[in-house]
């Protein structure tokens, strides 16, 4: 339902609090750009405004519910300059966080909630920092120090039950099977397709092991058959294909160990749905759901 109408002073008070309210409305039916704009109205109207910071917070986290990580950096951070002394500023530099690392820059969120970290937050705050310092080291597949993060919630927080489900994923991430890149090569340098079966590719340990070893027969034969041009052609051929199953078998163990971090990292993924709530102090009550 529209919020209720009223009579409209177009350059007053009443228009920044129906820009407010119809905002509001935009954000509760998850359109997030048009809340923006209404947002955005409402700071014009009235940037000094009680609800200016919580609006002014709502815009990045509008950006970010739509995934525009690099707006919603830009908003973040013209919140933090404009209010960054409000109430708000921690839930703000939490964002902030939280968005860094959406943008793959995981060690400058690690940064900024360290910085959180050293301001002696409360309790509640502190669990949700090392939650989320837990989660950038888990996007970089940094399983022990994330597991180390994860013991650091207490057990009162709300994100206990979170962390504990994640430290069970991270169990086995740090137990899982890993393939070293440097024994895959060798082993396709001493055999050609070793490496590949060490990878668990036994079609392509074959075929590498029957081309390359085709090719060197031939080279052979045409070597003890004095056809030394036809020999130097195909020779060439076999130590392609030697270089060709080396290199093949280095890649291969590299995809098997991204392959099995993504499916880690999927199973994490439950985990970063995060739901922070904003308390504005003596204003009236804002409720801010971050969940991404």
């Amino acid at each position: 339902m529209l919020p209720e109408a009223r009579a409209i002073d177009p350059g007053g008070e009443n228009s920044a609090e129906t820009a407010l309210r119809f905002a509001d409305y935009l954000y509760a039916q998850e359109e997030y750009y048009r809340a923006i704009g209404e947002y955005k109205r409402y700071l014009f109207l009235a940037p000094d405004g009680a609800e200016a910071p919580s609006a002014s917070l709502r815009i990045a986290e509008c950006y970010a519910r739509g995934k525009l990580w690099s707006e919603a950096l830009d908003a973040v951070e013209e919140f933090l300059r404009g209010y960054g002394a409000s109430p708000l500023q921690v839930r703000g530099r939490l964002l902030r966080a939280r968005v860094l690392m959406e943008l793959g820059r995981g060690e400058e969120a690690r940064k900024e909630l360290q910085g959180l970290l050293e301001t002696k937050p409360d309790e509640s705050v502190a669990a949700e920092i090392w939650y989320l310092t837990a989660l950038t080291l888990a996007r970089e597949s940094r399983w022990l120090e994330a597991d180390e993060a994860l013991r650091q919630v207490g057990s009162q927080s709300r994100f206990f039950s979170g962390a504990e489900g994640m430290r069970q994923v991270l169990a086995e991430a740090s137990s899982a099977t890993r393939k070293s890149p440097l024994l895959a090569g060798v082993l396709a340098a001493t055999i050609p397709g070793a490496g590949h079966l060490y990878c668990e590719r036994p079609g392509d340990a074959a075929l590498a092991f029957v081309v390359t070893g085709a090719f060197a027969w031939a080279t052979v034969e045409a070597f003890q058959q004095d056809h030394e041009g036809l020999g130097i052609g195909l020779g060439l051929v076999t130590v392609a294909f030697y270089g060709g199953n080396i290199f093949s078998a280095v890649n291969v163990a590299y995809k098997y160990n991204d392959r099995e971090d993504r499916r880690l990292r999927l199973r994490l993924s439950p985990y970063e749905r995060l739901s922070l709530e904003v308390d504005p102090g003596p204003a009236p009550s804002v409720r801010l759901t971050f969940s991404f």
